[in-house]
């Protein structure tokens, strides 16, 4: 909450509050377990809560309550998405360990892969939020180095459009990093004479260049990093050294392609410990 409210504030953007009862963790209706409260009766109190939610956070925007939905959660929440034309969803994840995290999956997870517009992920527990401070004055919301990941495809400059936006309106550092994945490189027999660690050395160099121009060009406060490894992980490990938030874009890839390959996004969203903005391969254009 003191996340979406900040972000409404800063942009002016009327805040929709959202709560799905979702069926597919229920168990099935047998006759020991007839529900006592009729789901009516429930999405009563859920819109009493929801508007009490509203009437707190009310400072200074639209602060309003939907009617609660029922279904399956991450549809229900792209569907409301849809209807309203939201610019952006705002979902935090329940933090899942161990066996449930590996094979569970996460809602954040699932309206990470099916929203159209972008969505912003909010882990547990962030330790870059003052407790203390009041959510209603947002005194503790700080925002001060935005990490933007990049390959240089046509998807990851939409991801650092949205970057170079949220870094000039929350005049935040914006940190650029590319990641080269040695295991890529084709070191088959024809390129026996070639030189790994010059070939790497060498596109290193280019895509420090090529992010420093385009951090020149955007006029915002940069610094740019390079570092080899599995892109996942690393820009997972260099967000939580100092991020504050990670704005990172999907490259769209469906069906079998997804199964096998994974989505870069996808890990990140998982492990990383600061909130994630994950902007789809199609977002909706920036107003």
């Amino acid at each position: 909450m003191p996340y979406a409210v900040a972000i409404s504030r800063q942009f002016g953007a009327d805040l929709h509050l959202l709560h799905v009862t979702d069926l597919t963790q229920q168990p099935r209706p047998t006759l020991l377990t007839v529900p006592l409260v009729p789901q009516t009766e429930w999405n009563r109190r859920f819109m009493k809560r929801l508007q009490a939610l509203a009437v707190k956070y009310r400072t200074g925007g639209k602060v309003s309550a939907l009617e609660p939905r029922t279904g399956t959660a991450y549809e229900e929440i792209c569907a409301a998405a849809k209807e309203l034309k939201a610019d952006l969803i705002v979902i935090a994840t329940h933090g899942y360990t161990g066996y449930e995290r590996a094979f569970l999956g996460s809602t954040a997870e699932r309206v990470v892969q099916h929203s159209r517009c972008p969505v912003l992920v909010v882990r547990k527990h962030i330790s870059r939020w003052d407790a203390a401070a009041d959510p209603r004055t947002l005194t503790g919301f700080r925002l001060r180095r935005i990490l933007a990941p990049t390959d240089f495809s046509d998807s990851s400059l939409a991801g650092f459009d949205y970057a170079v936006q949220v870094a000039r309106d929350f005049k935040a550092e914006l940190q650029l990093v590319h990641v080269i994945n040695p295991h890529l490189y084709p070191f088959g027999d024809q390129y026996v004479a070639l030189d790994p660690v010059q070939l790497t050395g060498k596109a290193a160099d280019a895509a420090e260049n090529q992010m420093r121009s385009m951090a020149a060009e955007a006029k915002v406060r940069y610094s740019v990093r390079v570092i080899q490894g599995s892109p996942a992980i690393q820009i997972r490990n260099a967000a939580n050294e100092e991020a504050d938030l990670i704005v990172i874009s999907t490259h769209g890839r469906t069906g079998l392609a997804h199964m096998l390959i994974g989505s870069v996004a996808e890990h990140v969203v998982r492990y990383a410990h600061c909130p994630v903005l994950v902007i789809p391969a199609c977002p909706n254009p920036i107003t």
